[in-house]
């Protein structure tokens, strides 16, 4: 075995044992004075090895309660798994440089022998030594080492008691949380009572009837004197979340498999919510006799989601869809064009003009202008159009599919006025138009990168020919050009 093999395993089982770093037990603290007065030296450790370090568990006289692992006298000890005398350290080239020697406390003699700990192989690994320290040479005795390994065996009984009352404790542990959690599932109905907008229920299989707690009759606002309405039950969730929760409780009927679900529900006085239902058998004697589960009031969550949802889509100074949820959309629709046999087209549109508002009436007239053009944009964009704005002056269609190049030419023409918008303000008067870039997905083949490049390619084409004004990008002879 290597080295570093050995290592790991010291580490290894030091870990198992769970005692680096704990505090100062009183039985450690005997055995070290013990060790300290038995052999009259000023100093004494029952010291444990780790990777970097080396920790007291015990010590007597000036020692800290941790020290670095380099040019130390314990982990030779543990390294060698052999006893270490060191009757002066000035003198052993081993540890003359060490701090520990040159300054504070000013260690001479030394005498460590190692505590071991037995694995579940029979092995015993080192990971600590039981030591003696002194701030005045000495010469070993026989007694010394044979004081201190009888000692080390205390210690090693001491860690192997320590180590069986955890195992004990951690086995008592997970026994006390399998009882509670046995006493906590068969406590559901009161525990869900208990609970914040949540109910349980239970559905006897054999009856075919159904028990609420009264937290489940506070969800339906439904009173409890009132009794379960088990011929309506379903009728409180709408389509097409009745039809997914009853195939839901089929499938955990068939398979035993439990399952949760969100779903929207309409109470007795037909306030709309959104619930959270759970479901799982129970049995008895193995054989299943009823549905239980838990359902809880998650409206003021999903209605926050949503609202969450909706501004992760939504540009937050127009109300109109952002870049992200364009893009969504654009290719929602190219990926039913194919079978719907239809042309998918997108309108890019670019203000002109709109610096000079800025710069000349302030941000807070360009924000009304882009506010202005995108209410302009819902009213124009009926019948399936959906726009966006993607950023700074830049807007965008995408056109519904029932609209052929003569509709859309006409949608455009009135675009193109709309866009016209003419501010006065501060003495000043700033004009605002929009320029349209066309592009079809037939040109593009329904690849969303290729449209929307070809649409900028004919905006900037309009642009070039006369702001205001829209052009249709087009294929000819293989090279593609905005005409």
């Amino acid at each position: 075995m290597s080295d570093n093999q050995r290592e790991s395993l010291r580490q290894k089982a030091l870990a198992e044992i769970a005692l680096l770093d704990t505090p100062p037990e009183r039985e450690f603290d005997v055995l070290a004075k013990l060790a300290q007065r038995m052999l009259g030296t000023s100093m004494s450790s029952i010291t444990l090895i780790a990777p970097e370090r080396q920790w007291f568990k015990a010590r007597c006289g000036p020692l800290a309660p941790e020290t670095v692992r380099a040019q130390t006298f314990c982990p030779v000890v543990v390294e060698t798994d052999a006893p270490l005398t060191v009757a002066d350290a000035r003198l052993d080239p081993r540890f003359a440089a060490s701090p520990f020697v040159t300054g504070s406390p000013n260690i001479r003699y030394y005498a460590g022998v190692p505590v071991r700990i037995q694995q579940p192989d029979g092995n015993r690994v080192a990971i600590g030594t039981l030591c003696v320290l002194d701030e005045r040479p000495r010469e070993p005795t026989p007694t010394d080492l044979e004081v201190l390994e009888q000692l080390a065996c205390v210690a090693e009984a001491l860690i192997q008691a320590r180590t069986v009352a955890l195992r004990a404790a951690e086995a008592a542990e997970e026994h006390r949380l399998v009882v509670e959690r046995l006493k906590r599932e068969r406590r559901q109905f009161k525990q869900a009572e208990r609970m914040a907008e949540m109910g349980s229920y239970r559905y006897d299989i054999e009856q075919g009837t159904t028990a609420w707690s009264d937290g489940v009759f506070a969800i339906h606002e439904r009173p409890v004197s009132g009794g379960v309405p088990n011929g309506e039950i379903m009728n409180h969730f709408p389509e097409p979340d009745r039809s997914t929760f009853v195939a839901a409780v089929m499938r955990t009927l068939d398979t035993g498999e439990p399952f949760e679900m969100d779903a929207d529900l309409v109470t007795a006085k037909g306030n709309a919510r959104r619930v959270r239902c759970s479901c799982e058998i129970e049995l008895a004697n193995g054989k299943p006799v009823a549905l239980i589960g838990l359902i809880q009031d998650i409206t003021e969550r999903y209605e926050l989601e949503q609202r969450l949802r909706h501004q992760a889509r939504t540009d937050d100074l127009t109300q109109l869809a952002n870049r992200a949820e364009f893009h969504c959309v654009l290719d929602a629709r190219l990926r039913e064009a194919p079978a719907a046999d239809n042309d998918v087209a997108v309108l890019l549109i670019d203000l002109d003009g709109f610096k000079d508002v800025n710069d000349v009436l302030g941000h807070a007239a360009g924000d009304a202008v882009l506010r202005c053009v995108a209410d302009r944009l819902r009213v124009a964009c009926d019948g399936g159009c959906f726009p966006a704005r993607l950023g700074g002056d830049e807007f965008a269609v995408v056109v519904s599919a029932d609209l052929d190049r003569v509709g859309l030419d006409r949608k455009v023409r009135r675009l193109l006025h709309d866009l016209e918008i003419v501010i006065d303000g501060q003495g000043h008067i700033a004009r605002v138009t929009g320029t349209i870039g066309i592009a079809w997905s037939s040109t593009a083949s329904q690849d969303r990168d290729v449209l929307l490049r070809q649409a900028d390619a004919a905006l900037y084409a309009a642009k070039r020919t006369r702001k205001g004004t829209a052009q249709t990008y087009q294929v000819v002879a293989d090279h593609r050009k905005a005409s």
